[in-house]
């Protein structure tokens, strides 16, 4: 244990100095929320009856952090400790791969959280969203019930290519198809119907409605659907990140 919380400041450590983890956890999500906030913030609701834009793009938003998380953080660094040998003199000690996953998987998270929290506030001072503690606490949850699947996505894809210049690319297609396929860039409902036929079998779909449903005050039970699709995209995303993981390139 004591050289799992080592390994995991160390980690974060790293993580804070890479701007590029900065860039799109902390700043690309506040760019995006004052670009279409300012475009449709007050506008009616789509999706919910009395509510507005705003408050479905917030959980959104946060549901998009997790998944950029995943795919230019998470993704982009394992490969670049694989590259710099980090990973190879981490083999040679009693460490083991499914240590190294949790201990990334706990900087996933605090930024995940980090980034909500900056949503969040930013959301209040500038739309007045309304949020209560219980609908907060539900939000996190879903965010993080997501999170493994999602993280285990990017340790995946890292397994796939050998350089940081390739996974940016890999990180590129699966990350723009899932945010205009899930209702995250705009509503569902503006697309035409085969974009919405497709969107169905993405699991982002779900994710984004599961955070908006316990942002909106939803029960879980009423969420169960969303809540299996995540369950089965989860194990999947695990077992393949167990079995592409490499300690160095081949």
């Amino acid at each position: 244990m004591n050289a799992f919380l080592k390994l995991t400041a160390f980690d974060l450590r790293l993580y804070l100095r890479d701007w590029i983890t900065i860039f799109w956890v902390l700043v690309y999500p506040v760019l995006m929320l004052l670009l279409f906030g300012s475009m449709f913030g007050d506008s009616p609701s789509t999706i919910y009856p009395g509510g507005r834009y705003i408050d479905d793009y917030v959980p959104a938003l946060c549901a998009m952090n997790v998944m950029s998380v995943s795919l230019f953080t998470l993704n982009i660094n394992m490969i670049t400790y694989r590259q710099n040998g980090i990973l190879r003199r981490f083999r040679v000690t009693p460490i083991r791969k499914s240590a190294v996953l949790a201990s990334h998987t706990v900087q996933g998270i605090f930024l995940i959280v980090a980034g909500a929290v900056e949503i969040v506030i930013l959301a209040k001072l500038i739309w007045d969203v309304q949020l209560t503690a219980a609908s907060l606490a539900a939000v996190i949850g879903s965010l993080l019930m997501g999170a493994i699947g999602f993280f285990s996505l990017g340790f995946a894809l890292s397994g796939l290519v050998s350089t940081t210049g390739a996974a940016s690319g890999l990180a590129m297609i699966v990350f723009f198809p899932m945010i205009f396929l899930s209702g995250i860039a705009m509503p569902l409902a503006m697309l035409p119907d085969v974009m919405q036929s497709i969107s169905r079998w993405i699991p982002m779909t779900y994710y984004v409605d599961l955070v908006r449903g316990a942002w909106y005050g939803q029960p879980f039970t009423e969420l169960g659907k969303e809540l299996l699709v995540m369950a089965g995209f989860t194990i999947t995303c695990c077992i393949l990140a167990l079995l592409l993981f490499r300690w160095e390139n081949r």
